[in-house]
């Protein structure tokens, strides 16, 4: 991956020595001790024991007493990045010893590629890592550690650095930085001119992750053995570079970078390197076949919730609307479960969540406020046509757009409301559209705001029972909302009527529930334990089955002709409850048939 030279200056002696336990000789010649405090994280110390490196150690002699604030580590091979790291074995259990002594208790260091600062406060010459256990490597057994440093985020550090920052301002240093800067440009150019100029990115991810190779060879005689690392910071030029060429292949030398990095520093290349992840599965294309009725994923025809639910809708024509909420957009699924149009901003590299952000992601449509574009959909609702069904959405950014039954927008604006749309137990954004009214109305929170379909705002109301987690119309013009086990109706100006439907219905043992109308105007109710109730009319139950024999999370569905869509886990399971029904009562007519025959 990175091309770290370890380069020794022949005829200059420094101070502190390095031993270990063992040193391995392969075909990449030999890893030994020092190449540990190189300040190099592409070149490492290898054991060459039995087994997998439990037991084994790796000791540094600074050469004098040394007030050691911490002691710094980065486990495994990390000479071609992550390959290597997976490849072979790396520390797992990590005692530390200061001349002969133990130093606390053994840390135990998780597997992944990152750097490990141990606090020591204490004083000593000798600083030795037990290796008491190790995490076993997918293809070796040697165990590898990269680097070690000692005070490499306390105030030692500064002070190893100063030799380095000092000589950089003197003359040669200054004409060997300007060359490197003139090299960088042009290996940046070169790049940019033609992607697959393979050097060019390696002299950029190699001054990014391991600083400038003159710089390298200069610490090597300025600072001693411990040290190095702190004394070759990221390269701040190279790092923009590769910010600016958008490759993903540069990613090693970012993640280099990072261990390398302390601070804010750390926190904005990591920043970077989730971004690229990110910027790497959206230029990939992507999977060409997702399953009807979606998977996780950003591709059209798959979902994403993060997390959070994803409402759904049937019209008239059977077809399903989908807010795919991480994913900024609304899908539509035929009947047979296919994507066949969606709406939304185009597909990139996002971070927006619910007013917040959260790590870089891959999103089918960016968030976006732009007409036609969303932001965390949380919430459609249907708007009945003669011959084709518009539809409103609702987004975390509280705005309320409207779309005619072609699918396009025809109207939108934004909820005044000092509270914003929060990503809570299954969100706390909802719309119910009352069409004898032709009257929107906005709830966020605890707070509902009504408008017509004109924008203009009707009325103001705060919910009395709370915040709901499931909202829908009768076609009576009332509002209904599910609190707990409860479902409560409202009117559309506040005034509550009282609770229709409660536990002696629904029963017990479920935590959320999710209310929607079929074609004919009945109501249906589903638990996230997985039963599903058709009502003749709000609180008097038809009848009841069990849709689905897992838990649900955060339910969300909608009914056509019997047939159940429920979205759960970023997929939508279409469940025949109309079918499972009449098996039921049949079994029920042969049983009592049988029964009577006896």
């Amino acid at each position: 991956m990175l091309l770290a030279l370890a380069a020794m200056i022949p005829g200059i002696a420094y101070a502190g020595s390095a031993t270990a336990s063992s040193t391995l000789q392969d075909a990449e010649g030999k890893h030994t001790a020092d190449l540990a405090f190189d300040g190099l994280l592409g070149t490492g110390w290898a054991e060459a024991e039995m087994g997998h490196g439990n037991a084994s150690w790796i000791e540094v002699d600074l050469g004098t007493a040394t007030r050691l604030e911490s002691v710094s580590l980065w486990p495994g091979n990390l000479a071609k990045g992550e390959r290597t790291y997976k490849e072979y074995a790396k520390p797992k259990l990590v005692q530390v010893w200061v001349d002969g002594a133990k130093v606390g208790d053994p840390l135990r260091l998780q597997k992944e590629m990152a750097r490990v600062d141990i606090p020591l406060s204490s004083d000593g010459r000798k600083v030795r890592l037990e290796f008491v256990e190790a995490f076993e490597g997918g293809v070796y057994a040697d165990m590898f550690v990269a680097e070690v440093a000692i005070n490499f985020t306390e105030g030692e550090r500064a002070r190893q650095v100063e030799k380095v920052d000092a000589w950089r301002a003197s003359r040669e240093g200054e004409a060997l930085q300007k060359k490197y800067e003139e090299q960088a440009l042009k290996a940046y150019e070169a790049h940019k001119a033609d992607p697959n100029d393979r050097a060019s990115l390696e002299f950029l991810m190699d001054a990014a992750g391991e600083g400038p190779e003159y710089l390298r060879r200069k610490v090597t005689s300025l600072v001693p053995l411990g040290y190095r690392a702190a004394a070759l910071a990221p390269d701040d030029m190279a790092m923009s570079a590769l910010r600016k060429l958008k490759d993903a292949t540069g990613i090693p030398g970012l993640e280099f970078a990072s261990m390398r990095a302390v601070g804010k520093q750390q926190r904005e290349i990591k920043d970077t390197i989730e971004y690229f992840y990110a910027w790497r599965d959206l230029q990939g294309g992507g999977r060409r076949n997702i399953q009807a009725w979606g998977e996780p994923g950003w591709e059209v025809g798959a979902l994403r919730g993060h997390g959070e639910p994803l409402p759904v809708e049937i019209e008239q024509l059977g077809n399903a609307l989908v807010c795919d909420t991480a994913n900024n957009r609304v899908q539509r699924f035929t009947p047979q479960g296919i994507t066949d149009r969606q709406w939304g901003a185009p597909k990139d590299v996002t971070e927006y969540w619910f007013g917040a952000r959260r790590p870089w992601y891959a999103a089918g449509s960016l968030a976006s406020e732009d007409a036609g574009a969303f932001m965390n959909p949380v919430d459609i609702e249907i708007v009945p046509g003669k011959e084709s069904d518009g539809f409103i959405v609702f987004d975390a950014a509280g705005r309320l757009q409207i779309f005619d039954g072609e699918g396009n927008g025809q109207i939108g604006w934004t909820v005044r409301i000092d509270d914003q749309v929060q990503p809570k137990v299954g969100g706390e954004g909802y719309i119910a559209y009352i069409e004898k009214k032709k009257t929107v109305v906005a709830i966020i929170g605890n707070d509902a705001i009504a408008f017509d379909t004109a924008s203009e705002e009707l009325a103001r109301w705060v919910i009395k029972d709370g915040t709901p987690n499931a909202v829908e119309v009768g076609t009576d013009g009332k509002i209904y909302m599910a609190f707990g086990d409860k479902i409560i109706s409202y009117n559309a100006d506040g005034f509550r009527y009282g609770t229709v439907i409660d536990a002696t219905i629904l029963g017990e043992g479920f935590e959320d529930v999710d209310l929607t109308l079929d074609e004919s105007g009945a109501m249906w109710a589903l638990t996230d334990t997985g039963w599903v109730f058709k009502f003749k009319k709000p609180g008097k139950l038809d009848w009841k089955v069990r849709a689905v024999d897992h838990e649900l999370i955060h339910p969300r569905f909608a009914v056509y002709q019997g047939q159940l869509l429920i979205t759960d886990r970023d997929r939508i399971i279409p469940v025949d409850a109309l079918q499972m029904h009449t098996d039921e009562v049949a079994a029920a007519e042969e049983a009592e048939k049988a029964a009577k025959q006896k």
